[in-house]
């Protein structure tokens, strides 16, 4: 519930925080009427929108007139872009009075579900639009909420959705052959005045964001462009980098405009056709544990989020373990993975990097168990343990598995720098077949690690 005072009609609202903005809220726009009664149908019944007594929806204890602008503050610079009227906590924290004797009201659950999944919109969690909210019709009830109050609170949530479509770009479509889903929402198409109504929040405690002069420059670019005064590519958007805000000044918050400036580059790639980035190719070499363990990815440009950074690191771990011996992922596996996209407004790997790393690994796995010569040196008998040894293939005999652990077990030993096997006793071992297809290790792995400790145990003077 969202009234003053339990359930008695005309209560004071509970304190409410502020709004999130420090900047003077626009005018609302223009109310639409509706006639009364109100009609009520699939949705709920919309009030008129002109204020009545008590009137107003609280916030912070002061009731919100949406109709009414408030002067801005002087300051050396006004944004061109100030931040948004509405902020998260906002929703979460305004309170409705109750409608006046005899008169019905909003019914108080549909409005709570509504305004929380507006709440969510706002925080890059559901993609509630501004036409929603203006198409939305609440059902009656006794009391109820003050429609006139939610309406009037309404009309700056749908202002405010008008004024941030880069909320939504939390739900823009996943790219990648390795990205959890593609079949999502698209992202909106700007056009003109979406670059010209835009808000941005202020950043965060300790950081002083973009200067707001520069982007208030490059965004009225971007309107012209849009317009067809300017010539802006989706590439120069992309590469663009803006300076701080000067010291003793806060700007416009970076992950805030860095992602409108995403909904921009896919707006402009769709005006043009997108730059085509040449992929990495799949490589010959055998990749190797430590190239696992060293590969970086870079940051995918403007208007792609890329993967989430902690997933694909995650699965890089499964990866050297298994060339490493200590797992067994496979080719198949390799290729069914699936990571996320990063949280709104952050930045993860670049997809087609990682796609390109991944289908490298999948080819080798494809082609044959990891060979010792991709394994790091070595050194011990705690290494040489934690080699797995792969299996004869189903159509092949191996080698007996006793005889061949028996014969690892005294070179690492002998490596540990006690008495086991030496090297001369190690080049002429010979192992026996195992007696059925599919059993025993795989041979040819077999014969091509033991020269390697046979060099390593000479190295030694074993």
């Amino acid at each position: 519930m969202r009234v003053g005072f339990e359930a008695r009609p005309h209560a004071a609202p509970r304190p409410a925080a502020a709004f999130g903005s420090a900047a003077a809220p626009r005018p609302a726009v223009a109310p639409h009427p509706v006639a009364a009664p109100h009609p009520v149908a699939a949705g709920h019944p919309v009030a008129p929108l002109h204020p009545v007594a008590p009137g107003h929806p609280v916030v912070a204890g002061h009731p919100v007139v949406a109709s009414h602008p408030v002067a801005a503050p002087p300051a050396p610079h006004t944004p061109a872009h100030p931040a948004p009227l509405l902020s998260a906590q906002d929703l979460r924290q305004v309170a409705f009075h109750r409608p006046p004797p005899g008169m019905p009201g909003y019914e108080e659950r549909q409005v709570d579900d509504f305004l929380d999944r507006i709440e969510a919109t706002l925080l890059g969690r559901d993609d509630v639009t501004e036409q929603d909210v203006r198409r939305m019709r609440f059902r009656p009830a006794h009391p109820g909420y003050h429609a006139t109050e939610v309406d009037a609170f309404l009309e700056l949530v749908a202002e405010t959705l008008r004024s941030t479509p880069q909320r939504r770009q939390a739900v823009a479509p996943a790219q990648g052959a390795h990205a959890t889903s593609t079949g999502m929402r698209p992202a909106p198409r700007l056009t003109p005045q979406d670059v010209r109504g835009v808000r941005f929040h202020k950043p965060r405690p300790g950081n002083r964001g973009y200067h707001e002069g520069e982007i208030d420059h490059f965004l009225d670019r971007i309107e012209a462009t849009l317009a067809g005064r300017d010539t802006l590519t989706a590439l120069e958007v992309q590469d663009h980098e803006f300076s701080y805000a000067p010291p003793g000044m806060i700007g416009y918050d970076e992950d805030d405009v860095d992602t409108f400036l995403d909904l921009v580059v896919v707006t402009l790639e769709q005006l043009t056709a997108p730059p085509v980035r040449p992929r990495p190719g799949v490589g010959t070499r055998p990749l190797t544990a430590r190239d696992v363990r060293t590969v970086e990815f870079g940051k995918p440009p403007r208007g792609r989020r890329g993967y989430h950074e902690s997933q694909v690191d995650k699965f890089l771990d499964r990866i050297e373990n298994t060339l490493l011996g200590n797992d067994d992922l496979t080719a198949q596996e390799i290729r069914e993975a699936r990571f996320s996209r990063p949280m709104f407004g952050r930045r993860g790997y670049d997809e087609t990097e990682v796609d390109a790393f991944l289908a490298r690994v999948e080819k080798q796995l494809t082609d044959g168990p990891p060979r010792p010569a991709a394994l790091p040196p070595i050194t011990s008998w705690k290494q040489l343990r934690a080699i797995k040894l792969p299996m004869a293939g189903p159509t092949r005999r191996g080698y007996r598995t006793s005889q061949v652990d028996r014969v690892l077990e005294e070179i690492g030993i002998a490596l540990d720098g006690m008495i086991g096997a030496s090297s001369a006793e190690v080049a002429k071992t010979r192992f026996a077949l195992s007696l059925m297809n599919g059993q025993g290790y795989d041979c040819a792995f077999v014969d091509e690690l033991m020269p390697i400790l046979v060099a390593e145990l000479r190295k030694r003077g074993r």
